[in-house]
């Protein structure tokens, strides 16, 4: 798996916006919007949020998580104008790269579906960390202090950061979820796989953080415990 990454220049967009690109590029490049395609994933475009938009900057760009033999098919987006409500995006030229490794990792926009309070969505993260043999634990990004007063004002309680993007008719809840301490095939497993539902939108797609390091990988035994290295 590769990722293909286009500048992007434009206007302003809304902060949660994975649903929005994803039916812009589809209608563009049909093939992503295929049901064969569910291990292809949209990277959130990244910029400077303010009041719920996203201002693009000159490191901003549209990338594509996919199977190398894939990449062809998304090239012919380079130069094109995607358009949706009062939305102008044109990419440039892309590039592509493996991904790459690093001890901490963040998805913005994390669905754990059938979830509704913050208890029950760290247990669901422990079961999928589990499931994809990962050691490192997961956590809900906490409000900053900010973002605490706004909660208080709202009269909600939750201390961690959650958003909401509209998926066609349905509102849907994200929360942010970081995660440290991580071996280099943990966090690639991680990037390429990602996290519950709807990588086409943007969700549960991980990015790494440039303030971590990569440790080295772990011995582990048949019975499954990881022990750190000497």
């Amino acid at each position: 798996m590769v990722e293909l990454s286009f500048p992007v220049r434009g206007t302003s967009l809304p902060v949660d916006n994975g649903f929005i690109v994803y039916q812009a590029v589809a209608r563009s490049v049909p093939w992503i919007g295929e049901q064969a395609q569910v291990g292809l994933a949209i990277v959130p475009i990244q910029g400077n949020p303010h009041r719920g938009f996203l201002d693009l900057t000159s490191g901003s760009r549209l990338a594509f998580r996919l199977e190398a033999g894939d990449v062809s098919i998304l090239s012919p987006l380079a130069g094109q104008c995607l358009v949706f409500g009062n939305v102008t995006l044109i990419l440039g030229q892309p590039t592509q790269s493996d991904l790459r490794p690093s001890a901490g990792l963040v998805s913005a926009f994390v669905v754990a579906e059938g979830c509704r309070h913050s208890d029950e969505v760290q247990e669901w993260l422990a079961q999928q960390f589990r499931a994809l043999y990962i050691g490192a634990v997961p956590a809900l990004r906490p409000k900053r202090f900010k973002e605490q007063s706004a909660t208080a004002r709202s009269g909600t309680s939750c201390p961690y950061v959650r958003r909401f993007q509209q998926v066609g008719e349905t509102s849907v809840i994200g929360w942010e979820v970081q995660v440290r301490g991580l071996t280099p095939q943990e966090s690639l497993r991680l990037q390429e796989i990602g996290i519950g539902p709807g990588r086409r939108y943007g969700c549960g797609v991980f990015v790494p953080d440039p303030g971590a390091h990569v440790r080295s990988a772990p011995r582990r035994r048949d019975t499954g415990v990881w022990f750190p290295d000497a």
